[in-house]
């Protein structure tokens, strides 16, 4: 086989000197991510709102101004919310990302109203690390990748996998898929492969995979005038369903990736036609998550989608969206067999 390696950062850019404000109370854990990422970017760190304010607007005052601020939702002098909403009145151009050791969920209101797509938990293993990625994603702009992940990953692709079916440890397997026929081929197929190999229960990653693959496949390719190419709607409920038997046309193909890099299990699946929205997944988990007050049921449990992108946080470990608007989206899902326990980050990275 032939494989595609890639650079040790697994990003285009080296060396991107960046303005970061950190603004974290609990002094191990700013010590500790201030060291991670200091040898890359510019780190500018307090404790407070009011320092970290002060901190926004000297720099806008020397016309250096920060390109992204990671805060803690807690802190002593109010949250993070109310320093994201002072940073995007005085500095519309930076970016911003939360860090909590708190549940995400009990703040997905408040995430879906002020339209935050990077929350990380302290309590997640990979912490650190996709604290640096999300910084790094973020900030170059080079969204695209599960090498960014893990960097000395290989991906295969249909020439060089011949007729292997089964990765190896830090491989990535890549399909076309061109039909719902081979869509049920594959699920049917790798489902199996992850059972025999104790990486995955069956049941589990048969969801995760109908899921990711039926976005790509049903909802993402589009009519010029924004109509749906394989759903039609229903006369009577008004709610769209999928054809039968759909065959893709070549400008549709989903291309799906399946592997394993030690304890983790690897999903990817990327349609040409970036429709996916972020304030679309935003909105879905919080009608998913929210209580209607009247039933005690979810709100969204009558839509007539979205419940996917909840039942994909709520089975996977991690899940990232990479879009890139009307050209691609990509969506990882990552499942720890020693931690199946989902971190509940969201991770969310939309370019024009």
């Amino acid at each position: 086989m032939i494989s595609i390696q890639y650079d040790k950062s697994g990003f285009l850019f080296k060396n991107l000197k960046k303005k970061v404000l950190l603004v974290e109370d609990a002094e191990s854990i700013l010590l500790a991510i201030n060291d991670y990422l200091s040898k890359e970017f510019q780190i500018h760190f307090v404790t407070t709102i009011r320092e970290a304010q002060h901190e926004i607007l000297s720099s806008l005052e020397e016309n250096a101004p920060f390109d992204l601020i990671v805060t803690d939702i807690h802190l002593s002098d109010n949250t993070g919310f109310d320093l994201i909403r002072f940073a995007r009145e005085y500095s519309k151009n930076t970016k911003v990302a939360l860090i909590t050791s708190y549940e995400i969920n009990d703040y997905i209101e408040t995430i879906y109203k002020e339209c935050i797509d990077q929350v990380i938990t302290k309590q997640s293993r990979m912490s650190l690390q996709d604290i640096s990625i999300m910084a790094r994603k973020i900030l170059s702009d080079d969204i695209f990748g599960i090498e960014k992940y893990f960097p000395d990953i290989r991906v295969y692709y249909p020439l060089e996998m011949g007729d292997a079916t089964i990765p190896g440890d830090k491989e990535v397997f890549s399909i076309t898929i061109k039909s719902t026929k081979e869509k049920i081929f594959w699920i049917n197929k790798v489902a199996e492969i992850l059972c025999k190999k104790n990486k995955m229960p069956m049941a589990t990653s048969r969801l995760v995979m109908d899921e990711l693959l039926a976005n790509a496949i049903v909802r993402a390719p589009r009519f010029e005038d924004g109509s749906f190419k394989y759903q039609k709607r229903n006369e009577h409920t008004f709610m769209l369903i999928p054809y039968d038997d759909i065959v893709l046309e070549p400008e549709d193909y989903v291309i799906f990736q399946y592997g394993f890099y030690g304890e983790w299990v690897i999903f990817t699946c990327q349609d040409p036609h970036g429709t996916l929205r972020k304030n679309e997944i935003l909105y879905r988990l919080h009608r998913h998550i929210s209580i209607d007050p009247e039933n005690s049921l979810p709100q969204g449990i009558s839509d007539s989608h979205g419940r996917g992108i909840f039942l994909l946080r709520e089975h996977l470990t991690n899940l990232i969206f990479n879009i890139h608007k009307d050209r691609k989206t990509e969506v990882i899902g990552l499942y720890h067999t020693e931690q199946d326990i989902p971190y509940k980050n969201i991770s969310i990275y939309e370019k024009d």
